[in-house]
Protein backbone atom coordinates (compact mmCIF):
# COMPACT_ATOMS: atom_id res chain seq x y z
CA UNK A 1 0.00 0.00 0.00
CA UNK A 2 1.42 3.56 -0.80
CA UNK A 3 1.92 6.31 2.03
CA UNK A 4 -0.89 9.13 1.56
CA UNK A 5 1.14 11.48 3.49
CA UNK A 6 2.07 11.82 7.32
CA UNK A 7 1.59 9.19 9.21
CA UNK A 8 -1.28 9.36 11.51
CA UNK A 9 -3.24 7.45 15.12
CA UNK A 10 -4.19 4.14 13.69
CA UNK A 11 -1.77 3.91 11.00
CA UNK A 12 0.18 0.71 11.31
CA UNK A 13 3.53 -0.32 10.31
CA UNK A 14 6.07 -2.90 9.85
CA UNK A 15 9.93 -3.39 10.63
CA UNK A 16 12.35 -5.09 8.97
CA UNK A 17 12.65 -7.54 11.37
CA UNK A 18 8.85 -8.14 11.44
CA UNK A 19 7.38 -6.45 13.95
CA UNK A 20 4.45 -4.40 13.95
CA UNK A 21 3.58 -1.04 15.53
CA UNK A 22 0.68 0.87 15.70
CA UNK A 23 1.47 4.51 15.01
CA UNK A 24 0.28 6.85 17.67
CA UNK A 25 -0.37 10.27 17.29
CA UNK A 26 0.18 12.43 13.93
CA UNK A 27 3.44 14.55 15.21
CA UNK A 28 6.10 12.56 14.46
CA UNK A 29 10.43 13.78 15.00
CA UNK A 30 12.23 13.46 12.09
CA UNK A 31 13.16 10.45 10.82
CA UNK A 32 11.06 8.56 13.32
CA UNK A 33 7.96 7.19 14.02
CA UNK A 34 6.07 7.41 16.81
CA UNK A 35 4.56 3.76 17.84
CA UNK A 36 3.36 1.25 20.04
CA UNK A 37 4.35 -2.44 19.31
CA UNK A 38 1.36 -4.54 19.13
CA UNK A 39 2.11 -8.13 17.29
CA UNK A 40 5.77 -9.78 17.38
CA UNK A 41 6.68 -12.67 15.59
CA UNK A 42 5.85 -15.74 18.20
CA UNK A 43 6.39 -19.52 17.61
CA UNK A 44 3.68 -20.30 19.57
CA UNK A 45 1.36 -17.25 18.70
CA UNK A 46 -2.51 -17.35 17.51
CA UNK A 47 -1.96 -15.25 14.69
CA UNK A 48 -0.46 -16.17 11.20
CA UNK A 49 0.74 -14.02 8.86
CA UNK A 50 2.08 -15.36 5.27
CA UNK A 51 3.49 -18.89 7.39
CA UNK A 52 4.39 -16.81 10.40
CA UNK A 53 3.08 -17.31 13.69
CA UNK A 54 2.05 -14.24 15.73
CA UNK A 55 1.28 -12.87 19.34
CA UNK A 56 -0.83 -9.70 20.12
CA UNK A 57 0.74 -7.54 22.93
CA UNK A 58 -1.02 -4.85 25.05
CA UNK A 59 1.01 -3.78 27.91
CA UNK A 60 3.33 -0.94 26.89
CA UNK A 61 5.39 -1.05 30.02
CA UNK A 62 6.14 -4.91 29.39
CA UNK A 63 6.85 -4.17 25.84
CA UNK A 64 8.79 -1.31 26.36
CA UNK A 65 11.22 -3.41 28.34
CA UNK A 66 11.51 -5.95 25.80
CA UNK A 67 12.44 -3.53 23.43
CA UNK A 68 15.25 -2.01 25.81
CA UNK A 69 16.67 -5.40 26.01
CA UNK A 70 16.01 -6.81 22.47
CA UNK A 71 15.81 -4.07 19.51
CA UNK A 72 16.99 -1.05 21.79
CA UNK A 73 16.66 0.83 18.49
CA UNK A 74 12.92 1.28 18.71
CA UNK A 75 13.20 3.08 21.75
CA UNK A 76 14.75 6.63 21.47
CA UNK A 77 14.40 10.47 23.13
CA UNK A 78 11.49 12.50 21.72
CA UNK A 79 13.15 16.08 22.21
CA UNK A 80 9.98 17.87 21.57
CA UNK A 81 8.18 16.15 24.29
CA UNK A 82 11.46 15.47 26.48
CA UNK A 83 10.48 12.25 27.30
CA UNK A 84 11.52 8.34 25.49
CA UNK A 85 8.82 6.49 23.49
CA UNK A 86 8.66 3.42 21.48
CA UNK A 87 9.16 4.94 18.16
CA UNK A 88 10.35 3.64 14.99
CA UNK A 89 13.23 4.53 12.56
CA UNK A 90 11.76 5.00 9.07
CA UNK A 91 15.10 2.74 7.89
CA UNK A 92 13.56 0.27 9.39
CA UNK A 93 10.07 0.38 7.93
CA UNK A 94 9.25 -2.04 4.98
CA UNK A 95 5.48 -1.82 4.71
CA UNK A 96 3.23 1.35 5.50
CA UNK A 97 -1.04 0.36 6.32
CA UNK A 98 -2.98 2.84 5.50
CA UNK A 99 -6.53 2.61 7.23
CA UNK A 100 -8.76 3.96 4.23
CA UNK A 101 -7.19 2.41 1.32
CA UNK A 102 -7.88 -1.13 2.64
CA UNK A 103 -11.36 -0.07 4.32
CA UNK A 104 -12.31 0.75 0.22
CA UNK A 105 -10.82 -2.77 -0.93
CA UNK A 106 -13.72 -4.26 1.68
CA UNK A 107 -16.38 -2.07 1.14
CA UNK A 108 -16.26 -3.09 -2.96
CA UNK A 109 -15.90 -6.66 -2.25
CA UNK A 110 -16.16 -8.10 1.56
CA UNK A 111 -14.96 -11.88 1.61
CA UNK A 112 -15.08 -12.46 5.41
CA UNK A 113 -17.84 -12.69 8.13
CA UNK A 114 -15.63 -9.53 9.57
CA UNK A 115 -15.29 -7.81 7.23
CA UNK A 116 -19.17 -8.14 5.69
CA UNK A 117 -20.05 -7.44 9.41
CA UNK A 118 -17.26 -3.93 9.06
CA UNK A 119 -18.89 -2.69 5.39
CA UNK A 120 -22.39 -2.92 7.76
CA UNK A 121 -20.97 -1.06 10.27
CA UNK A 122 -19.47 1.83 7.64
CA UNK A 123 -22.25 1.74 5.35
CA UNK A 124 -24.89 1.90 8.30
CA UNK A 125 -22.88 5.13 9.96
CA UNK A 126 -22.15 7.19 6.52
CA UNK A 127 -25.88 6.87 5.39
CA UNK A 128 -27.04 7.50 8.72
CA UNK A 129 -24.30 10.70 9.25
CA UNK A 130 -23.84 11.92 5.63
CA UNK A 131 -19.83 11.72 6.38
CA UNK A 132 -18.87 10.28 2.97
CA UNK A 133 -17.08 6.52 3.30
CA UNK A 134 -14.34 8.26 2.42
CA UNK A 135 -14.07 9.42 5.89
CA UNK A 136 -13.64 6.05 7.26
CA UNK A 137 -10.68 3.88 8.12
CA UNK A 138 -10.25 -0.05 9.58
CA UNK A 139 -7.69 -0.01 11.86
CA UNK A 140 -6.62 -3.09 14.35
CA UNK A 141 -5.46 -6.82 13.40
CA UNK A 142 -8.15 -6.33 10.18
CA UNK A 143 -5.54 -4.03 8.63
CA UNK A 144 -2.58 -5.95 8.60
CA UNK A 145 -4.14 -9.35 7.86
CA UNK A 146 -3.43 -11.10 11.54
CA UNK A 147 -7.34 -11.34 12.35
CA UNK A 148 -8.81 -13.99 14.35
CA UNK A 149 -12.07 -15.29 13.97
CA UNK A 150 -14.43 -13.48 15.72
CA UNK A 151 -11.71 -10.22 15.52
CA UNK A 152 -13.11 -6.57 16.72
CA UNK A 153 -13.53 -4.28 14.84
CA UNK A 154 -11.96 -0.97 15.09
CA UNK A 155 -12.82 2.18 12.51
CA UNK A 156 -11.20 5.54 12.69
CA UNK A 157 -13.01 8.94 11.65
CA UNK A 158 -11.35 11.31 10.14
CA UNK A 159 -12.26 15.13 10.22
CA UNK A 160 -13.89 17.05 13.12
CA UNK A 161 -16.91 17.61 11.24
CA UNK A 162 -17.27 14.32 9.94
CA UNK A 163 -16.25 12.72 12.91
CA UNK A 164 -19.06 14.69 15.31
CA UNK A 165 -21.43 13.62 12.25
CA UNK A 166 -20.89 10.20 13.27
CA UNK A 167 -20.72 10.50 16.91
CA UNK A 168 -24.34 11.76 17.18
CA UNK A 169 -25.23 9.71 14.42
CA UNK A 170 -23.65 6.35 15.98
CA UNK A 171 -25.73 7.72 20.09
CA UNK A 172 -29.00 7.26 17.73
CA UNK A 173 -28.09 4.12 15.63
CA UNK A 174 -27.83 2.32 19.13
CA UNK A 175 -31.57 3.20 20.18
CA UNK A 176 -32.74 1.83 17.46
CA UNK A 177 -30.97 -0.64 16.02
CA UNK A 178 -30.59 -4.04 17.73
CA UNK A 179 -27.61 -5.25 15.95
CA UNK A 180 -25.10 -2.51 17.14
CA UNK A 181 -25.32 -2.29 21.66
CA UNK A 182 -23.09 -1.29 24.15
CA UNK A 183 -20.62 -3.47 25.92
CA UNK A 184 -22.11 -6.55 28.65
CA UNK A 185 -21.54 -9.37 30.38
CA UNK A 186 -17.76 -10.68 30.85
CA UNK A 187 -16.68 -8.89 27.79
CA UNK A 188 -17.78 -5.57 29.66
CA UNK A 189 -15.79 -7.10 32.59
CA UNK A 190 -13.33 -7.71 30.81
CA UNK A 191 -12.59 -4.10 29.37
CA UNK A 192 -13.50 -2.80 32.54
CA UNK A 193 -10.58 -4.20 33.90
CA UNK A 194 -8.14 -4.07 30.95
CA UNK A 195 -8.56 0.31 31.44
CA UNK A 196 -8.59 0.48 34.79
CA UNK A 197 -7.28 -2.03 36.74
CA UNK A 198 -3.91 -0.51 37.20
CA UNK A 199 -5.05 2.65 39.04
CA UNK A 200 -5.46 0.94 42.25
CA UNK A 201 -9.21 2.30 42.94
CA UNK A 202 -12.26 0.22 43.12
CA UNK A 203 -13.69 -0.89 39.02
CA UNK A 204 -16.96 0.07 40.57
CA UNK A 205 -16.00 3.86 40.35
CA UNK A 206 -15.32 3.37 36.57
CA UNK A 207 -18.11 1.35 35.90
CA UNK A 208 -21.35 3.54 35.15
CA UNK A 209 -18.69 5.66 32.53
CA UNK A 210 -17.94 3.04 30.23
CA UNK A 211 -21.25 1.69 30.08
CA UNK A 212 -22.31 4.52 28.64
CA UNK A 213 -19.59 5.08 26.51
CA UNK A 214 -20.66 5.49 22.64
CA UNK A 215 -17.12 4.69 20.80
CA UNK A 216 -16.61 1.36 22.58
CA UNK A 217 -19.88 -1.58 22.27
CA UNK A 218 -20.82 -4.08 19.91
CA UNK A 219 -21.70 -4.50 16.35
CA UNK A 220 -23.85 -8.17 15.12
CA UNK A 221 -21.91 -9.44 18.62
CA UNK A 222 -18.71 -8.36 18.02
CA UNK A 223 -16.66 -5.94 19.99
CA UNK A 224 -16.11 -2.59 18.09
CA UNK A 225 -13.94 0.80 18.89
CA UNK A 226 -14.11 4.02 16.84
CA UNK A 227 -11.47 6.86 17.34
CA UNK A 228 -12.09 10.16 16.08
CA UNK A 229 -9.52 11.51 14.68
CA UNK A 230 -8.43 15.42 14.25
CA UNK A 231 -5.50 17.69 13.90
CA UNK A 232 -3.07 17.77 16.72
CA UNK A 233 -1.61 21.38 17.14
CA UNK A 234 2.07 21.29 16.98
CA UNK A 235 3.37 21.82 20.57
CA UNK A 236 6.91 21.48 22.71
CA UNK A 237 6.30 19.89 26.32
CA UNK A 238 8.70 19.36 29.34
CA UNK A 239 7.31 16.78 31.79
CA UNK A 240 7.08 18.34 35.06
CA UNK A 241 6.33 15.87 37.40
CA UNK A 242 3.32 13.22 38.27
CA UNK A 243 0.06 14.50 40.37
CA UNK A 244 -3.37 13.96 41.70
CA UNK A 245 -5.13 17.27 40.69
CA UNK A 246 -9.30 18.25 41.06
CA UNK A 247 -10.73 20.65 38.89
CA UNK A 248 -13.92 21.80 37.08
CA UNK A 249 -14.04 21.17 33.51
CA UNK A 250 -15.05 23.94 31.36
CA UNK A 251 -14.73 23.16 28.34
CA UNK A 252 -15.20 19.38 27.16
CA UNK A 253 -16.14 19.46 23.19
CA UNK A 254 -13.14 17.67 22.49
CA UNK A 255 -13.56 15.03 24.60
CA UNK A 256 -15.08 12.25 22.11
CA UNK A 257 -11.49 12.76 19.64
CA UNK A 258 -8.35 11.39 19.60
CA UNK A 259 -6.43 13.35 20.92
CA UNK A 260 -8.92 14.19 23.89
CA UNK A 261 -8.94 17.03 25.28
CA UNK A 262 -10.97 18.80 28.23
CA UNK A 263 -10.49 22.39 29.60
CA UNK A 264 -10.27 22.59 33.43
CA UNK A 265 -10.12 25.27 36.20
CA UNK A 266 -7.76 23.54 38.82
CA UNK A 267 -9.35 23.70 42.22
CA UNK A 268 -6.72 21.84 44.11
CA UNK A 269 -3.51 19.31 43.83
CA UNK A 270 -0.27 21.05 42.82
CA UNK A 271 -0.36 24.90 43.52
CA UNK A 272 3.03 26.07 41.81
CA UNK A 273 1.73 24.87 38.05
CA UNK A 274 -1.98 26.30 37.43
CA UNK A 275 -3.36 23.38 34.75
CA UNK A 276 -5.61 24.82 32.39
CA UNK A 277 -6.02 21.39 30.37
CA UNK A 278 -5.72 17.88 30.59
CA UNK A 279 -5.09 15.57 27.55
CA UNK A 280 -4.84 11.93 26.33
CA UNK A 281 -4.16 10.19 23.29
CA UNK A 282 -5.47 7.11 24.99
CA UNK A 283 -8.69 6.09 23.56
CA UNK A 284 -10.20 5.11 26.92
CA UNK A 285 -10.03 8.80 28.16
CA UNK A 286 -12.53 9.67 25.76
CA UNK A 287 -15.95 10.63 27.07
CA UNK A 288 -15.06 9.84 30.50
CA UNK A 289 -16.24 13.46 32.21
CA UNK A 290 -18.51 16.23 31.11
CA UNK A 291 -18.71 19.75 31.15
CA UNK A 292 -19.13 21.86 34.37
CA UNK A 293 -18.02 17.85 36.05
CA UNK A 294 -16.00 18.55 39.68
CA UNK A 295 -13.43 15.63 38.72
CA UNK A 296 -10.36 14.30 40.27
CA UNK A 297 -7.28 12.96 37.45
CA UNK A 298 -3.80 11.59 38.28
CA UNK A 299 -1.32 12.05 35.05
CA UNK A 300 1.77 14.04 34.52
CA UNK A 301 1.75 17.66 34.57
CA UNK A 302 3.68 19.04 31.68
CA UNK A 303 5.12 22.58 30.73
CA UNK A 304 3.80 23.26 26.80
CA UNK A 305 5.20 25.86 24.16
CA UNK A 306 1.63 26.09 22.15
CA UNK A 307 0.30 28.45 19.45
CA UNK A 308 -1.32 30.42 22.62
CA UNK A 309 1.77 31.01 24.52
CA UNK A 310 2.31 28.69 27.62
CA UNK A 311 0.81 27.01 29.86
CA UNK A 312 0.80 23.76 31.75
CA UNK A 313 -1.52 20.78 31.61
CA UNK A 314 -2.12 17.23 33.09
CA UNK A 315 -1.08 14.45 30.14
CA UNK A 316 -3.68 11.82 31.00
CA UNK A 317 -2.63 7.68 29.91
CA UNK A 318 0.69 6.22 32.10
CA UNK A 319 0.34 3.48 33.82
CA UNK A 320 -2.07 4.22 37.00
CA UNK A 321 -3.36 7.10 35.40
CA UNK A 322 -7.01 8.10 35.55
CA UNK A 323 -9.84 10.73 35.31
CA UNK A 324 -13.09 10.93 37.37
CA UNK A 325 -15.84 13.02 38.39
CA UNK A 326 -15.86 13.35 41.89
CA UNK A 327 -19.31 12.00 42.77
CA UNK A 328 -18.07 8.74 41.49
CA UNK A 329 -15.44 9.16 44.50
CA UNK A 330 -17.57 10.08 47.49
CA UNK A 331 -16.48 6.71 49.50
CA UNK A 332 -12.27 7.83 48.93
CA UNK A 333 -12.97 11.51 49.83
Amino acid sequence: MGHLGGYNEGDYIQTTNGLFFAVKGSLHPPGLVIGILRYLPYPNGDRVLDGARYKRFYDIGSTTDYLRENHPEYVNYIPRIGVELQSVPVSKITRYYEPRELLDEILSTPETETERILADFVNALSWKSGASSTSFGVSGSLLIGLQKEGSDIDINVYGQDEARLVYDSLSELRKTLDWIKPLEGELFDSVLKSRWDDTGLSLDLFSKIESSKVLHGTVQGREYFIRLLIADDDYVSEPIKRATLRARVSDASKSIFNPCIYRVTQMSGDTEHQVTEFKSYRGKFTEQVHESDMVEARGTIEKVQGKSGVYYRLMLGGSGDYLLPLESKDTYL
